[in-house]
């Protein structure tokens, strides 16, 4: 049995379930040595599959000797997801580091890179294969290498090139116990309005050519394994051994329009669009380096507060809407995973990945309403996200009172406002890990405001025991937003934060 996946870097993994889920789908459609339509094509269907417990193995083994020659890194005309021949307008090469974005290539060289141009990087045949999904997903926007054959390269560049499919997107991955379990979760029910012959992976259609389209993508399947750049790896081969140490990376498909991409794009939240010059309804949202995930579970589970027309103001992942509707044990625990990538310097550069793990109970995705414990979680959520900020200002208040600048107000609050989010989040980890009943919804949120409030209350004291004797002073503050001078000093302020807390907990006030 596979528990799962080891890759290189974080970033790979949702790459490669995204290949993986792509093949399975293809296979499952596989009988007799033919190939049908793209499966499961109801909910049914993916039903009877998870009642199994495992893939059937005969589609699969047919699926990937039909396609054979197209899964082949190194074959000399039609090379797995590059362009055969692929060749540069200078002729020139560049190291294979420049698949991966924390080595050293050009002129990018990262702070803590374990690698420099003088020492190439030797990639064996797998790890070839890992960031080559990688690349297609993830890679840098800007300039790249101006390909022969490309109607689009001037001057040995192609330019406006954005980044990767994934790197627009804060991505989510539900994830089981086992890679079956993973790839179930994962594995959607396809849209009967797309048309399975046009929704393939790029490995059975047409080999791919330096030339590169701007086009809308075919479906769920296309954008698994959407052709993003331009590709060539050079194998070196001694003895034996085979190595890649030189690579190419061009332009490649370009997304036509991506307001259409909230329909198909399975592995990210949305958010409501208000812009009216906008023809986005919904836009990927994206991980925040520094927050936790779950400070952002409104959004995740499509409870964000409405619009004034009523609609969502956020959409959860088409992922876990798809896995409300399927029957999975009450008991359930998925593991949620998040990767995101921040690009730098108009997103030419890495400059930080985030990756988090949320424990998500099946309970919390069976659709029940407003009152259910999804809109109980998301409410202890917000109530937390309040007294942060609460907190934040009790902070800010302190260093006023103090004679402190705005600057070091600024740091403070969101100092004190952190702290209370680092305290929070591995109780908050195990509190949602055990959401089961729905009748017990009040009992859950009251242990959750009785371990806010208590930690709240905790840094709150620390907060005013630091305050300098000069807090005493009463001074005069000037709201932002207008309005008559009020009075503040240390004792106004530490009472406004414990009145703001009582009013935002009162179910963890009566459970003294």
């Amino acid at each position: 049995m596979i528990r799962d996946l080891s890759v290189e870097a974080p970033t790979q993994y949702p790459a490669l379930i995204r290949f993986l889920l792509a093949v399975l789908h293809r296979a499952l459609g596989m009988r007799d040595g033919k190939q049908y339509e793209s499966q499961p094509r109801n909910k049914g269907d993916w039903e009877y599959l998870h009642s199994l417990g495992y893939f059937p193995a005969e589609p699969i083994n047919n699926y990937l000797d039909t396609w054979r020659d197209r899964f082949d890194l190194f074959h000399p005309k039609q090379p797995f997801l590059q362009v055969g021949g692929l060749t540069s307008l200078s002729g020139g090469t560049k190291p294979a580091g420049l698949l991966i974005p924390y080595a050293a290539s050009g002129n990018n060289v990262p702070i803590f890179s374990q690698s420099a141009e003088r020492q190439p990087i030797a990639l064996t045949p797998p790890e070839a294969a890992r960031w080559l999904l990688h690349v297609h997903c993830w890679d840098t926007a800007g300039i790249k290498t101006g390909a022969k054959g490309d109607p689009q390269a001037k001057q040995g560049k192609t330019t406006g090139n954005r980044t990767g499919l994934l790197g627009s997107l804060g991505v989510l991955t539900p994830t089981g116990t086992t890679l079956w379990e993973t790839l179930m979760y994962n594995l959607l029910v396809l849209n009967d309005d797309i048309s399975p012959a046009d929704d393939t992976p790029p490995w059975e259609r047409d080999p791919l050519t330096a030339a590169w389209p701007t086009r809308l993508p075919h479906g769920v399947l296309d954008l698994y394994g959407w052709p993003g750049r331009r590709v060539r790896l050079f194998p070196e081969r001694k003895d034996s051994e085979i190595a890649v140490r030189q690579a190419l990376v061009c332009a490649g498909d370009r997304l036509k329009d991506e307001s259409t991409l909230d329909s198909l794009e399975p592995h990210t939240a949305w958010y409501a669009v208000d812009d009216a010059a906008s023809s986005a309804r919904y836009r990927p949202s994206r991980h925040r380096p520094g927050q936790q995930l779950w400070r952002g579970l409104g959004g995740i589970l499509g409870r964000r507060f409405e619009k004034g027309d009523g609609g969502p103001r956020s959409m959860a992942p088409h992922v876990l809407t798809h896995l409300r509707s399927v029957r999975l044990p009450k008991d359930k625990v998925l593991q949620l995973r998040a990767y995101g990538v921040v690009y730098g310097t108009q997103s030419s550069v890495v400059e930080e990945t985030y990756t988090d793990v949320l424990p998500l109970p099946v309970a919390l995705l069976r659709p029940t309403g407003r009152e259910g414990l999804d809109a109980m979680a998301v409410q202890c959520v917000e109530a937390s996200s309040r007294v942060a900020h609460a907190l934040g200002q009790l902070a800010a208040d302190v260093v006023l009172c103090s004679g402190g600048d705005e600057s070091v107000q600024v740091a403070r609050r969101n100092s004190a406002q952190n702290r209370l989010y680092l305290v929070l989040d591995q109780p908050f980890r195990a509190w949602i890990a055990k959401l089961r009943d729905e009748e017990a919804a009040d009992a859950y949120r009251a242990e959750w405001h009785d371990r806010v409030r208590t930690e709240a209350q905790r840094l709150a004291q620390s907060i005013v025991d630091d305050a300098p004797p000069t807090a005493l002073r009463t001074r005069m503050r000037v709201p932002k937003k207008g309005g008559r001078p009020e009075p503040i000093n240390l004792a106004i302020a530490h009472h406004r934060f414990t009145q703001v807390l009582l009013a935002l907990l009162p179910r963890a006030q009566n459970h003294d």
